[in-house]
């Protein structure tokens, strides 16, 4: 026994030893309490370093035999940033000096710049500071790290900002000293400036993994590289780079490449032929770039993920689609959608059994869909929307796609055909079939796919009752865009269940009914353009609801106060209903409130004062309704409205002079049809964006502003676009926007602009008290369209610059006291088609410029134009007109002809105006109505002869004179 434990001894000592070894080394257990001490730990990560042995705390790793510290492993492994490290990191950490491997991942170090201390642990081969928030200066001290192989610093602090970010590299030359490096990984560094950076990383011969997606990379020479040191790259992420040139010609001399990511590069031109050579390519991303010409890809044998949509590529999808039937059998996803590709899916969409993603959308492919899709038994994703594909797709189609989760046929002529009774082998997630010609009922299998998230059936012509299921089976919904149908019956009573629904559109139909109680998780909710009445409900959403479109039905009572509260509420249309009452004030500055469209309601009160808290406002509609009182002079903060019209209340007061002073941004001005009065302010010519200005029928006064002409809008020929409001994204069934839209009074009558609304510029004054002349500056609004200063109390002469606005297409200066001559620059007037001067002081012959003129021909196809003008004389088609001298024979004989008819009409107008008086007495309405109808044409036709045989004593007094 004595012997035995004698034999024992050494190998006890020798465990001792051991044990005693791998405890912490002193030094580095102090240096791991330092960085301790520095940093802070909210989600006790740290919790175990206490005690003496540090080689048993968490994330740290000893060298068994050695005991000194070998790996560090703090990585914060939850998304979330809450339990993430912060503070600072301990220069005591260099004391680490076997350290092999560092990994601070996901931590937040709020923009600190990488210690160059790091660069003193020369043992490290492994390095991760991703997404952990470095920032600053990268420093070059790394490049002091020669056994280092992997190396991963991506994501820096503001990864999400601009490339001009502090979080930038000067040059790349200290990364040509990792003589070692494997993987490297910086993404979303700035590294403009880092001209050298192929040539530094061309000097790692060891390299196989590169990643420099959104780094803001120069542009290379395509022949920078007379010798490529990439022997071994096997994978490269320059994704996100500006390069704006061709294809880099030097990648397709890497012949040991199997992953390609040029996504996001403004590449343009021709994918190189030498790209077909790349026969170890597994994965090829091209997207999102303006690369045009075939696609080269005939002998990547290998390939598996293809993926060129959203570029100009053109060809053939069934030759495209032979060549990978050759020898691609591994191909598991295609995406080539937005291209310019033709043709077929017949005869090869079904050879690829290993596919999982198809996305063929927004090209030119037509035809049927094959049956033999029905053999992609992996398919997951399947979208095909945006081309000309027809006929059905039928149960054969469908019946082994059990794993599929995403269909997409929207906008093609292809619908879904099955029997009534149809159990679908699959669980969707997403149907989008958005017009598509379904002309249905909603499809009773529907009904089985409890688990669906988006369901889109817009403007498939689907009709009849809104099904009750689709509110108790598809409860998981969180997108459903039923518009655009003819879909009756009612909502159900609430939808406050519906606890995932974030998009409910269901606008354009026949539901009646009311408004039902929508979930807190609403985001948009589009009802406008049916006959839903009543109040609206207790709840249109919650604190997450940015869009309300309630529009065109047949809502009542008052708006409520709720409205006020959603603090992220973006838009809110309720226009085109039958609200009443006054508007809440309640408004508050911690809204989002962009668009507020109240107009065509029966709301009555002052505008609440508190609308002027809305400082993200940019577009404002309480036009149409019984609005009284002043203009708020809160709304002078509303210094972003872009849109304001109040027109057709019962407004007061003056203009106010905060809307030139302010409002810079504005761009639509409607105040008509109110009681305005005072003078039109001079500070509304400092609005350079201003393209439509209607002050019409209010009682204004004073002059025409002098500054006039300073609309550097109306002064332009060309038209800046009114960037429609996007309201939902392209994740489903297309983008939704909402367009302003304006009634204006033109040639005579009133047109609604909407989607062309950027294009008419107007000017309308008329209808107003308005005194002075016309000033000169009016001729430098070039780009101005329509111009109407009729009904007012103008005088003096119509300026001779007017005949410098070459965009004019509508002008109206009748019902004024203008005199003189019309000016012969308006011969050059080309655009004009509608014209009124009647009415006025004018005297003169109307100008016929060298080879005719609008004012001519608009005269010919209208006499009365120039009507009510004593002293204007119109040249006739069959003869000269006279020239007016001062001959007073001539004149007293005009005036003789055309007082012998004044008096002759009156007559009879008086005599057939007494009898109709006393006929309207014993006759009924409806005799009467027909009675006034009959008046007023016979007066019109009156009028138009009497203007006819003025023109014709005209012309007999030209006659006279000739003789004379």
């Amino acid at each position: 026994m004595r012997l035995a434990l004698i034999s024992l001894l050494p190998l006890l000592l020798v465990a001792s030893k051991i044990t005693a070894a791998a405890a912490c080394i002193g030094k580095e257990r102090d240096a791991l309490f330092d960085l301790k001490a520095t940093l802070r730990d909210p989600g006790g990560m740290l919790s175990s370093w206490v005690g003496l042995n540090c080689c048993n705390w968490y994330g740290v790793t000893c060298n068994n035999r050695t005991g000194h510290i070998i790996k560090l492993n703090l990585a914060n492994y939850n998304i979330s940033k809450e339990d993430a490290l912060t503070g600072d990191i301990s220069p005591s950490l260099v004391h680490l000096t076997h350290l092999m491997y560092l990994n601070l991942r996901s931590n937040d170090f709020g923009g600190a710049r990488i210690p160059a201390f790091i660069g003193s642990l020369k043992n490290l081969r492994h390095l991760d500071l991703s997404f952990a928030n470095f920032g600053g200066k990268i420093p070059p001290q790394l490049g002091n790290l020669s056994k280092l192989n992997y190396l991963d610093i991506s994501f820096p602090y503001n990864n999400f900002s601009s490339f001009t970010s502090s979080s930038s590299v000067d040059n790349l030359l200290w990364v040509s000293q990792l003589s070692s490096l494997v993987y490297l990984d910086m993404s979303l560094w700035n590294l403009s400036v880092a001209s050298d950076w192929l040539q530094s990383l061309n000097m790692l011969a060891s390299l196989k993994v590169l990643r420099l997606s959104g780094t803001n990379l120069p542009p290379t020479n395509q022949n920078s590289l007379s010798q490529s040191n990439f022997t071994v790259l096997n994978e490269i992420d320059l994704s996100g780079n500006n390069f704006s040139s061709r294809f880099p010609n030097w990648l397709a001399s890497i012949y040991t490449l199997s992953l390609i990511n040029l996504d996001y590069c403004e590449l343009h031109g021709s994918i190189p032929e030498s790209v077909g050579n790349l026969t170890a390519l597994n994965t090829l991303y091209l997207a999102d770039n303006s690369l045009i010409g075939a696609i080269p890809i005939s002998k990547l044998c290998n390939l598996q993920i293809l993926d060129l949509s959203n570029n100009n590529l053109i060809g053939e999808i069934a030759d495209l689609g032979k060549a990978m039937t050759r020898c691609m059998k591994g191909l598991s996803m295609i995406k080539l959608g937005n291209n310019n590709l033709s043709g077929s899916l017949s005869g090869w969409i079904g050879s690829f059994p290993n596919l999982f993603s198809v996305d063929l959308s927004k090209n030119s492919l037509s035809g049927h869909v094959h049956t033999s899709i029905s053999q992609l038994t992996e398919l997951i994703e399947l979208d095909l929307s945006h081309n000309s594909l027809e006929d059905v797709l039928s149960e054969q189609h469908l019946t082994n796609l059990t794993k599929l989760k995403k269909l997409d046929l929207s906008y093609n002529s292809l619908r879904i055909s099955v029997g009534a009774n149809w159990l679908p082998p699959f669980q969707l997630y997403e149907l989008l079939l958005g017009s598509s010609p379904l002309q249905s009922q909603v499809p009773q299998w529907l009904q089985t796919q409890v688990g669906m998230q988006t369901l889109d059936l817009h403007r498939t012509g689907t009709l009849g009752q809104l099904p009750d299921w689709l509110w108790t089976s598809l409860t998981s919904l969180i997108n459903l865009n039923l518009s655009d149908n003819l879909l009756t019956g009612m909502l159900p009573a609430s939808l406050v269940h519906m606890k995932s629904l974030q998009f409910l559109g269901l606008s354009s139909n026949q539901l009646e009914g009311q408004i039902p109680d929508m979930p807190e998780s609403l985001d948009l909710l589009d009802l406008s353009n049916n006959s839903l009445s009543g109040s609206l409900p207790n709840s249109v959403g919650g604190n997450k609801t940015r869009y309300i479109l309630l529009s065109s039905n047949r809502l009542n009572r008052s708006i409520p106060a709720y409205f006020c509260n959603m603090p992220w509420l973006s838009a809110i249309d309720l226009s085109n209903n039958s609200l009443s009452g006054e508007l809440p004030n309640c408004w508050k500055n911690s809204t989002e409130l962009f668009l507020v469209d109240f107009s065509y309601n029966n709301l009555e009160g002052h505008i609440p004062s508190s609308l002027g808290s809305l400082t993200f406002l940019g577009s404002l509609h309480l036009n149409n309704n019984r609005l009284s009182g002043l203009l708020p002079s809160s709304l002078s903060s509303c210094r972003l409205l872009g849109f304001l019209d109040i027109g057709d209340n019962n407004l007061e007061g003056s203009i106010p002079e905060w809307i030139g002073d302010n409002i810079q941004y504005l761009m639509i001005l409607r105040l008509r049809s109110n009681r305005f009065t005072g003078s039109i302010p001079s500070e509304l010519s400092q609005l350079q964006g201003l393209q439509v200005l209607d002050l019409a029928n209010n009682k204004l006064s004073g002059p025409l502003p002098q500054g006039i002409g300073n609309f550097s809008e109306m002064a332009s020929q060309r038209s800046r676009h009114i960037i429609p409001m996007q309201i939902s994204g392209d994740s489903f069934g297309g983008s939704l926007y909402h367009n302003e839209s304006l009634y204006i009074t033109i040639k005579g009558e009133e047109r609604l602009y909407s989607k062309i609304l950027y294009l008419m510029k107007s000017i309308d004054l008329s209808n107003n008290y308005l005194t002075g002349g016309i000033p000169a500056e009016v001729g430098d609004l070039v780009g101005l369209k329509n111009l109407n200063l009729s009904k007012n109390f103008l005088s003096g002469h119509i300026p001779e610059t007017i005949g410098n606005m070459s965009s004019l297409e509508s002008l109206d200066l009748s019902w004024n006291r203008l005199s003189g001559i019309i000016p012969e620059s308006m011969t050059s007037l080309h655009l004009l088609s509608h014209l009124n001067m009647s009415y006025n002081n004018l005297s003169g012959m109307v100008p016929q410029g060298s080879q005719g003129s609008q004012l001519q021909t608009l005269g010919d196809e209208d006499p009365y134009i120039y009507a009510g003008n004593k002293y204007l004389c119109i040249h006739l088609a069959s003869g000269s007109c006279f020239e007016q001298k001062d001959n007073h024979v001539d004149q007293a004989e005009h005036n003789d002809v055309h007082d012998i008819w004044l008096y002759i009409f009156s007559g009879l107008g008086f005599g057939v105006g007494f009898s109709s008086v006393w006929w309207l007495l014993v006759c009924s309405k409806a005799v009467g109505k027909r009675y006034f109808q009959f008046v007023d044409s016979t007066c019109e036709k009156v009028i138009h002869w009497m203007i006819l045989l003025e023109k014709k004593v005209n012309k007999k007094t030209v006659g006279k004179s000739s003789v004379l």
